[in-house]
């Protein structure tokens, strides 16, 4: 295979600008051509995205993030890299092949004093009928999406509100994608339903099965 020694990451990297399989399909028939992608929203105006899981450990997926220049946080490593009965290996790994349809709901759509994980999620779930999501999601996002997409959409963050993973201090975390310091970075964010966040990012839900 000509560009077999090609990095894993460059290769999805290239994979996801062309549009997943249908556009590399399409791309091959000379029907698409590659052109700033904007990107589609529903009709509540959140960003949709879908992705295509690989079915990487947590090992994998933080040498994969290194090799495509992502700066890891050492409790965002910790999680990925987590033996407990809650691991990311266990509980998060997307299935290979299969795709994930996720929505962007911006933080600032509720006030300072309501702007909680607790609401944020009831929100998410019960306002617009969106799906818990996985861990196994934020390393994808942190590919997908660059800093200059982040920076156009208004998020400096972007936070997975999945079941808690326990870092390497004994604390329940949850994975983020987030902008700034030099480039992109696998972060953590707090698992308390009373934090406050910032009205500059956005949780990532699930879109439901149809």
């Amino acid at each position: 295979m000509k560009y077999s020694s090609l990095d894993l990451a460059i290769r999805e990297a290239v994979f996801n600008k062309l549009g997943g399989r249908e556009g590399v399909r399409a791309f091959l028939r000379d029907e698409q051509r590659l052109a700033p992608v904007a990107f589609a929203r529903n009709k509540h105006n959140h960003i949709v995205i879908t992705l295509e899981g690989l079915g990487l450990t947590g090992s994998e997926e933080v040498d994969r993030l290194i090799g495509a220049g992502v700066y890891l946080d050492r409790w965002a490593q910790s999680c990925l890299l987590s033996k407990t009965k809650d691991s990311y290996d266990k509980n998060h790994r997307l299935a290979f092949g299969m795709q994930y349809k996720i929505v962007l709901m911006p933080t600032c759509e509720l006030d300072d004093t309501d702007r909680t994980t607790s609401t944020l999620c009831e929100r998410g779930f019960r306002k617009y009928g969106y799906v818990k999501p996985i861990g196994g999601l934020v390393p994808h996002i942190c590919l997908s999406v660059s800093d200059k997409q982040m920076e156009d959409i208004g998020a400096l963050f972007i936070v997975v509100p999945h079941d808690p993973i326990i870092d390497s201090d004994g604390d329940p975390r949850v994975l983020s994608a987030r902008r700034g310091g030099g480039g992109p970075w696998l972060d953590v964010g707090r698992d308390h339903p009373a934090y406050r966040w910032r009205d500059y990012g956005a949780f990532a839900f699930l879109v439901p099965a149809s």
